[in-house]
């Protein structure tokens, strides 16, 4: 485009110095400037047709943000995330927190200062400052006499007067901020900290984003946050700060669009995305001030700017020549903009955008300019202006003005809006559990709070799903995410069918100190446990549940005529007192009924045939004897993991008639677990609950898998329910009916198939899979995925496992085979040994304390851009 045609002189007064800040408003000696904070987008992973459409959007809204003849200022920084916030969010959220819920939260602070300190988390701050003039201000002696008059003036009077300007412009500020927070823009006031902070840190590099007021600050508050001095190079070419308090020095250059610049091309839709590409760079910045012309003005710059073309084509063809190449295309660009003005649709504003890098040594700073160049190349053509970085520097400072007018460039809005200076990968809740890394154009941790019932989220759907290729990480991401709901007090379920997640027991007791119970439906020590006379809440379901349980391992000709028998058995068994319900005592009842009528008789012999099935391996922890010391199924706080992978059930689809009797108890074991899941799911309604299935494809095969999944999620809300589902055919899930309007975050680990990759999109409520949804799907590595929050953003997570203790105890994978661990033995036929005698013999991993795994193992040092890979 055009760069302004005329120029102005440059402005070297002192720079300018806030009187007065509170939150969203900065008073200086001759304006008062309204500052938004806007929050990262989630732009990244958009294809071009959204992108599209998002950039027209912002730049329409813009038009209005913007006001007419008014200076704006967009400034780019970044701060560090502050270990202190998350622990903060944590006191104050309310809710019940698990007995070692603190050493679970400062697991979490720590990682996020780590990460902080390597700049692997980089928090971006984005204000957004409008300037609204509250006296005539035209000459430089107005000036000077107004400086002179403040300074002459006592504290309290000038304090007082600043506020009087704030209190004659509030309608028309209150106003202003509703339109922003209503924009694509989604901005908030600034905090009076954050403003100050933007004010103080160009003056001091090495100041830290903290809470220093109350909502207001003035006077010596003010003063003592300037504490700082910068000093030109004696070569021009940067500055040299050093904050008074610390003594630390940065070096800082400040760069400028050279004279070629914003090439055409790179302003068409999508737009550029040039500011977006700061978070690439490491210690660069951006401040972008400028004034929105309006459609009057505009109109006017584009007739101007179409004249000068003319006459230079009618020069060329006087003098019997072509018009230059450049000319030519001038034209029909401004045409082109003035139809686009004309139809509304876009307006003209002048820009004064500045790229900021600075570095701890001047060698450090000339690599990392040469790096911004570089990047640019194509795009903008920068230049490190000699002897005026100073003042270029005060065009920096939050409530001054443009000082070098010279650089300024004639845009089309959508220039601003295209560079999406808001935008970036933002993803995750605000409150909750951290639960890993941002990996994408704006890192920084990722909270999830699956379980959060604030009053928006609380009427949201409560289930998420986990899809992707085997070894990408799902089943941890699983087990991270239960280990976040067990920290908040809730009650959890892990169905676990192939048997690989018994690491989150440990982890959940050594970490959390929360109740853990490990049910093993096929081993011994499991007898009794699922018991649903010793689980259930009341006489009622006991009834209906150890009736189906019993009829459940009977043939077809073993259960005719049965039921009234089992029906008198189990209601005699009811009439006992409560610690004397069991299922071992209705079948004691049968065995034990007295009388030789062929009614009585049949009774002894149908429980005798139960005494019997109670004794097979796939349904005693249904029907057998509990051995001493055996709990029922949790129904309060804590872990119940639920061990599934012993069971013969029988093929999916078959004919129940022709089942055998293993696959006849393994199916009511199965009955039983949802029943149980069901049951809690209606039980405590105020009690955070949870169900967790992983390998979801060998639960949903079988109808009572289906329906459990089904009736979970869409009572869950009202049930206070959630549930995770973890599938490796993510186009299974999404064929399971009204799943997919009931999700309400999706995790997307890596997948290679189109089909897979088109169902994954379903899941993450994208229609389709686009080029650059795709890619990220199959470059994710382990532990990474695509996850969308419940506000439908998506963005790039690494979950972190947070400690290398941790890492180890969840881990799926298989340990590796050594000599010692199975001997040759001759003497043995292999097949007198069953596998499944050595289930739950393992090694313990060793008596180390929640508190102890810190200074054994440390924290992971590892980055969060490159995480140790989760299995």
């Amino acid at each position: 485009m055009t760069r302004k045609a005329q120029a102005s002189r440059r402005i070297t007064d002192p720079p300018a110095a806030p009187l007065l800040i509170q939150d969203g408003v900065e008073v200086t000696d001759d304006a008062v400037w309204t500052w938004a904070r806007i929050p990262d987008g989630s732009t990244e992973l958009m294809e071009d047709g959204e992108l599209e459409a998002a950039t027209w959007a912002t730049a329409a809204a813009m038009h209005t943000l913007l006001p007419v003849d008014a200076e704006y200022h967009v400034k780019v920084v970044w701060a560090r995330y502050s270990p202190e916030d998350y622990r903060d969010s944590w006191a104050s959220t309310p809710g019940v927190r698990a007995p070692g819920a603190d050493y679970y939260i400062e697991l979490g602070a720590h990682r996020i200062a780590r990460n902080s300190e390597v700049g692997h988390f980089r928090r971006r701050i984005v204000l957004l400052g409008v300037r609204w003039p509250t006296r005539d201000i035209a000459s430089p002696w107005e000036q000077r006499r107004q400086a002179v008059s403040v300074q002459l003036r006592s504290r309290a009077a000038v304090l007082r007067d600043a506020h009087d300007r704030v209190d004659e412009l509030e309608p028309a500020i209150r106003r202003w901020f509703g339109q922003v927070r209503d924009s694509p823009l989604r901005g908030v006031p600034a905090p009076a900290a954050t403003i100050a902070w933007a004010y103080a840190r160009e003056l001091r590099r090495t100041a830290d984003l903290t809470s220093v007021g109350d909502g207001e600050l003035s006077g010596a508050r003010l003063v003592s946050l300037m504490h700082g001095d910068v000093t030109p190079s004696p070569d021009g070419r940067y500055l040299t700060t050093r904050d008074a308090t610390t003594g630390a020095v940065r070096h800082v250059a400040i760069l400028v669009p050279a004279t070629n610049g914003f090439p055409a091309e790179e302003l068409e839709i999508p737009g550029g995305e040039w500011l977006a590409l700061l978070t690439e760079l490491t210690d660069v910045e951006a401040s972008v001030r400028g004034v929105n012309h309006g459609r009057t003005a505009s109109l006017a710059l584009l007739r101007t700017g179409r004249k000068w073309t003319r006459s230079q084509s009618l020069e060329a063809g006087e003098a019997g020549a072509s018009p230059p190449e450049e000319i030519d295309e001038a034209e029909l660009a401004l045409a082109e903009r003035d139809r686009e003005v004309r139809r509304r649709v876009d307006v003209l504003a002048t820009s004064h955008p500045r790229w900021v890098v600075h570095a701890a040594t001047v060698e450090e700073l000339t690599d990392r300019v040469e790096a911004l160049r570089r990047r640019y190349t194509g795009i903008v053509a920068l230049e490190q202006a000699p002897n005026i970085q100073d003042l270029l520097w005060k065009e920096l400072l939050p409530g001054d003005r443009v000082r070098v007018p010279e650089f300024g460039q004639v845009q089309p809005m959508r220039t601003l809006a295209g560079s999406w200076f808001h935008g970036g990968s933002a993803v995750g809740d605000t409150r909750g559990p951290y639960i890993g890394g941002n990996l994408g154009a704006t890192p920084g941790p990722v909270r999830l709070h699956l379980v959060s019932r604030t009053t928006d989220d609380r009427r949201m759907p409560t289930t998420m799903s986990f899809t992707g290729r085997s070894g990408s990480g799902k089943s941890t991401a699983v087990m991270l995410t239960v280990l976040a709901a067990l920290a908040e007090g809730a009650w959890c379920l892990l169905a676990d069918p192939k048997g690989d997640l018994a690491g989150i027991v440990e982890v959940a007791d050594r970490v959390l100190g929360v109740p853990a119970q490990v049910v093993d439906v096929t081993a011994p020590q499991a007898a009794g446990s699922m018991d649903p006379m010793r689980w259930a809440p009341g006489a009622d379901e006991a009834r209906t549940l150890t009736l189906d349980a019993l009829l459940g391992v009977l043939s077809g000709d073993d259960r005719r005529g049965t039921e009234a028998v089992l029906e008198a058995a189990i209601d005699r068994v009811l009439a006992r007192p409560r610690e004397m319900w069991s299922a071992t005592a209705v079948i004691g009842e049968l065995v034990a009924t007295p009388g030789e009528t062929p009614t009585t008789q049949a009774a002894r012999t149908l429980g005798e045939t139960l005494s019997v099935r109670s004794r097979q391996s796939d349904v005693r922890a249904v029907l057998g004897t509990p051995v001493d010391g055996a709990a029922p199924m949790l129904s309060g706080r804590g872990l119940v993991y639920l061990r599934l992978d012993g069971l013969g059930l029988p093929q999916p689809g078959s004919v129940a008639e022709q089942w055998t009797v293993p696959q006849r108890c393994a199916m009511t074991t199965f009955r039983t677990s949802t029943a149980y899941a069901l049951m809690q799911s209606r039980h405590v309604r105020e009690l955070i609950k949870l169900v967790a299935l992983t390998e979801l494809h060998r639960i949903t095969a079988y109808p009572e898998g289906r329906s459990l999944v089904q009736w979970l999620a869409r009572t869950g809300r009202a049930l206070k329910t959630y549930l995770l589902l973890d599938s490796q055919s993510a186009v299974e899930m999404a064929a399971i009916e009204g799943l997919v309007e009931q999700l309400v975050m999706s995790a997307a680990f890596e997948a290679l198939g189109r089909e897979e990759q088109q169902a994954q999109a379903v899941l993450l409520h994208r229609p389709d899979a686009g080029p650059r949804l795709r890619q990220a799907q199959g470059m994710v590595g382990p532990g990474e995925c695509v996850m969308r929050d419940r506000h439908n953003r998506l963005g790039l997570v690494a979950f972190d496992r947070l400690t290398e203790w941790i890492a180890e105890t969840l881990s799926t994978d298989a340990a590796e085979d050594s000599a010692d661990l199975y001997a040759y033995d001759t003497d043995t036929d292999p097949a007198d040994t069953d596998p499944r005698d050595n289930r739950g013999d393992e090694t313990p991993a060793g008596d180390i304390a929640p508190d102890q795994a810190i200074t054994r193992h440390g924290i992971e040092d590892r980055r969060v851009d490159e995480p140790e890979r989760a299995r």
